[in-house]
């Protein structure tokens, strides 16, 4: 037998109002739209070199996917993609400064994003060395 809504008032039940791990649900989700939120933008503030760093993460689940469906036609692929580069030599094409110039650019992203990864690492772990030291 349900209650009715007057013994839920009397009751100090109401039946609008989230539970506790409803609202504690609500704020993760909300936490975690804005990180999402800022991943966008970060994204959005990135040069071409970022597009393609995006659009090699959404090719990695389907390249990966068909390997597992074709793998001897992926290794021909792969081998006849390889001789192709050995016989042209593409990258002759680019000149020496662009190539370099590309390549540093790439490296000095890689190494400022890991960097940016361990700092975050090392300053969590303080953080929860220090929460620990104060609890008695």
């Amino acid at each position: 037998m349900m209650n009715s809504d007057h013994e839920d008032r009397e009751l100090g039940i109401e039946a609008d109002a989230p539970a506790p791990a409803d609202a504690e649900n609500e704020n993760r989700l909300q936490l975690k739209r804005e990180l999402l939120r800022q991943r966008l933008a970060e994204e959005k503030k990135n040069d071409g070199i970022g597009d393609i760093d995006g659009i090699a993460r959404m090719a990695a689940p389907l390249a990966r996917q068909f390997v597992r469906q074709h793998p001897y036609a992926s290794l021909s692929g792969a081998a006849l993609a390889g001789v192709w580069l050995v016989r042209r030599k593409p990258w002759r094409a680019l000149g020496g400064s662009l190539l370099a110039g590309l390549l540093a650019r790439q490296a000095l992203t890689l190494a400022l994003s890991s960097g940016n990864q361990l700092l975050k690492g090392l300053t969590a772990a303080a953080r929860s060395r220090q929460a620990s030291n104060r609890m008695p």
